[in-house]
């Protein structure tokens, strides 16, 4: 009696380390894409905290401003109030520190991170201070006017691919004013 030979099924040795090569250049691309979604999730982060500093100083000024115009209008005041702590409409530049969470090193008290990652100048741009407030009775009560103040949030970000320099990124803000 003659065996008849039945082909027997599964994989070669060959077929088996073919198809581990493919999958490891798969796995390895997908490891690569996931690296660069991280470290383009950790800049689009950095952007978007020195984008909040200064809009937060931003609204500052403009908060500071609008109420030095309210207390030199308000008929109710013999005098104009004291203003208090407000102080950046009568400095033309102003330099300050924040740290990674967009707080500002200088009210932070230790041992909390003061390490500052975010440099914000603040600048009167140009200004027009001489026109009239007048009451009522058409005296005039004082001068208001406007200043365009800028904002510029300096740091450095991860890593540039392929350097071991940091790349220096800027955002700017300019915003129109009105006080008294």
């Amino acid at each position: 009696m003659q065996r008849v030979r039945t082909s027997q099924s599964g994989f070669s040795m060959v077929e088996m380390l073919m198809a581990a090569f493919i999958l490891a250049v798969g796995i390895l691309g997908l490891s690569m894409l996931q690296l660069m979604s991280m470290r383009a999730a950790r800049g689009s982060r950095s952007l978007t905290t020195a984008v909040q500093i200064a809009d937060h100083i931003m609204d500052r000024l403009e908060l500071e401003g609008r109420l030095s115009y309210l207390t030199l209008t308000d008929t109710a005041l013999a005098a104009p109030a004291a203003m208090g702590t407000l102080n950046y409409i009568t400095q033309p530049t102003v330099t300050r520190l924040f740290n990674k969470d967009g707080v500002d090193v200088a009210s932070v008290p230790p041992p909390a991170d003061v390490t500052p990652i975010f440099t914000v100048t603040t600048t009167l741009v140009a200004g027009v201070n001489n026109i009239p407030v007048r009451n009522a009775a058409g005296a005039q009560i004082g001068l208001m006017g406007f200043d365009d103040y800028q904002v510029v949030v300096r740091f450095e970000d991860e890593l540039a691919a392929g350097t071991a320099t940091k790349v220096q990124r800027t955002v700017n803000l300019t915003r129109r004013i009105l006080h008294g």
